[in-house]
């Protein structure tokens, strides 16, 4: 059986200076008979590139983040790439040197520790100083959850450019990058290491609280698509598969990413409660529902519903409903037990 796999091929003709030389970006797909994480290695030692293909068999293509290819080049000066326009997204990672990069009518000038997005479908091209060319290494990737992790770390359709706030987080980003592209070059089967190091690197971006110039102008936080609503969905979902168990709000901050400080300030805007009311009128409302439709014990919904014991469970229900468990069971129809 032949595996549908996406193959990814150097072109040439895109590189600047007309250097007859291959260059990082062309694609096409084709059926081909490949083995699981099947690699192809690339390299110009004259143009000191190397850059290594991953061929995806049709399993691997249905995974929520795809990675493609990945390479590194130290550019000659001058050299310049584009325009031209990618099927997915491919960032660059700044690992020397400085450069620009041009997408509509933006120019952004980069440098060491920094990084740029290339969007998929968008015409973009880039090209190294003349004094101080740069040394990048490049990314590609897609999936179903590659915009909620480039959300994570900033980008958006108008924020493409990545900078470090300090020199020790553009050191950390570009210590993650080399390790990440090594493991994507080794001949190794073990697709888990890396998108973990994958992941290690996008957490060297990661922000915590929403970047200024993300805000909405009307300063309504809760617009769709920016990162506070990213977060707040997060934590409801963990809250609304977890609200039977004892849940301690440290833990949600961390599993969603940020302190519990800004978590409580993402709740209150999107919400207007605090995380603790919001997690109790989940399990009430749970609670709820199970006396109108089950037969359950007052008990064995007390302790489904997330709460410790059926007295304070008792005391909270009527405290918020002005009835007891049983009251509100026989109102709602259900006279079971």
């Amino acid at each position: 059986m032949f595996p549908f796999v996406f193959s990814f091929r150097r072109a040439e003709g895109y590189g600047g200076r007309g250097w007859n030389r291959i260059s990082e970006g062309q694609v096409f797909m084709k059926n081909e008979l490949a083995q699981v994480n099947e690699l192809r290695h690339i390299t110009d030692e004259k143009n000191n590139i190397r850059e290594t293909i991953r061929l995806l068999t049709e399993s691997q293509t249905r995974i929520a983040l795809r990675l493609y290819y990945s390479g590194s080049e130290s550019c000659a000066p001058g050299h310049f790439f584009g325009p031209a326009v990618r099927t997915h997204y491919l960032i660059h990672f700044i690992r020397s040197g400085k450069g620009r990069y041009m997408r509509g009518n933006s120019e952004y000038a980069l440098k060491k520790g920094e990084a740029f997005l290339i969007l998929p479908g968008e015409t973009t091209k880039y090209m190294a100083d003349e004094e101080e060319p740069w040394e990048y290494t490049w990314i590609a990737f897609d999936g179903p959850d590659a915009g909620t992790l480039l959300h994570h770390c900033g980008f958006t359709d108008s924020q493409v450019v990545y900078r470090a706030p300090d020199e020790e987080s553009a050191q950390r980003l570009l210590t993650q990058t080399i390790v990440f592209e090594d493991s994507f070059h080794e001949n190794s089967q073990n697709l888990l290491k890396i998108l973990g190091n994958f992941y290690l690197l996008f957490s060297c971006m990661y922000q915590e609280q929403l970047p200024a110039h993300l805000l909405p102008e009307s300063g309504n936080v809760s617009q769709t698509g920016t990162l506070q609503e990213i977060y707040f969905r997060q934590a409801v979902e963990y809250l609304e598969h977890n609200f039977s168990y004892p849940v301690k709000i440290e833990q949600l901050a961390r599993q969603v990413g940020v302190s519990r400080t800004y978590l409580y300030k993402i709740f209150i805007s999107h919400s207007g409660k605090s995380v603790q009311q919001y997690l109790l009128d989940l399990r009430l409302e749970a609670a709820m529902d199970m006396l109108k439709k089950t037969r359950r014990d007052i008990t064995e919904i007390a302790y489904s519903c997330g709460f410790t014991d059926s007295p304070s469970f008792c005391r909270q229900f009527k405290k918020t409903t002005g009835r007891t468990p049983l009251q509100y069971r026989r109102l709602a129809g259900n006279h079971g037990g």
